[in-house]
């Protein structure tokens, strides 16, 4: 049978060969390697694929929400009792949040680190360039700090007293102040690492990029609805715009930079910073 017979039938029926062989090693070799590439993947490993990046997406996608708004408030009631929990709902979960949160980061960013690994892919597939022109890195930091800061610390109080009232943010302050001094350390010192390093590994680093892959390479789609899940991680709450748009910025941010490190410091500092203010000043 001549080569080119030979070839159509191996490009219609994807990696199987042809039924005579062909006379020539050289040719043959050939033929394979058109046939892989024609076919890098076969089809089922291809829908197995895409199969558990839609579970695994939608796991990390719910499983935050469930933690924060479900599992905590249970905590919270069966440490305070029903009745106390009603009377004062924040204060008794951000008492139980503590040490809960940091093990919900823990959690998630080690699914996060597995679902990659089983993608086959790495963590530092979605880290970025770590050393790779520092001074630019040291520039994106600067610049999501100040954002942060300027946002939960200077727009966020400001838009507190124009909705709510003068005294709002005040009152909001009193309420980080009722927490006992050893605890609001401890909280200005653990939970902003964890949430700094696992909270951009999550939606930034994972779901980001898979929210990318099941929406066909709409980027826009993908970041909006990333910085919809990272408000909602944050619980019910009047400010909950304020985090949807500090997760759409930096998602938008890691979309065209693909450089986690920046948003990894950046969000700790800025959370270590805000909650030291929040307690001590």
């Amino acid at each position: 049978m001549p080569l080119g017979g030979s070839l159509f039938d191996l490009s219609c029926a994807g990696l199987q060969r042809a039924s005579t062989p062909l006379s020539s090693p050289a040719a043959r070799s050939r033929l394979s390697h058109w046939g892989k590439a024609l076919y890098p993947i076969p089809l089922e490993r291809r829908m197995g694929g895409s199969r558990a990046l839609l579970y695994h997406s939608l796991l990390l996608s719910v499983l935050p929400l469930v933690l924060n708004m479900v599992v905590t408030p249970l905590v919270a009631i069966s440490l305070f009792s029903l009745p106390v929990f009603l009377r004062d709902p924040a204060y008794c979960v951000y008492m139980v949040g503590f040490f809960l949160w940091p093990a919900y980061h823990a959690l998630l960013a080690g699914l996060a680190v597995a679902f990659l690994r089983a993608e086959g892919e790495s963590v530092w597939s979605v880290v970025g360039p770590v050393r790779d022109r520092p001074w630019f890195t040291l520039l994106l930091t600067a610049l999501m700090l100040g954002f942060s800061l300027l946002l939960f610390q200077v727009v966020q109080p400001l838009v507190a007293e124009l909705v709510y009232g003068p005294g709002a943010w005040a009152e909001a302050a009193y309420f980080f102040r009722r927490i006992p001094r050893p605890l609001a350390l401890y909280s200005v010192l653990v939970l902003p690492l964890t949430a700094g390093v696992c909270e951009e590994l999550v939606w930034r680093g994972y779901l980001l990029t898979r929210f990318e892959r099941l929406l066909r390479g709409r980027v826009w789609a993908a970041v909006l609805l990333q910085a919809l899940l990272f408000g909602l991680w944050h619980g019910p709450s009047p400010f909950l715009p304020f985090s949807v748009l500090a997760g759409a910025v930096a998602g938008a941010l890691y979309a065209r930079t693909r450089r986690l490190v920046p948003l990894v410091v950046s969000h700790w500092l800025g959370d270590a910073v805000g909650l030291a203010i929040a307690y001590f000043a």
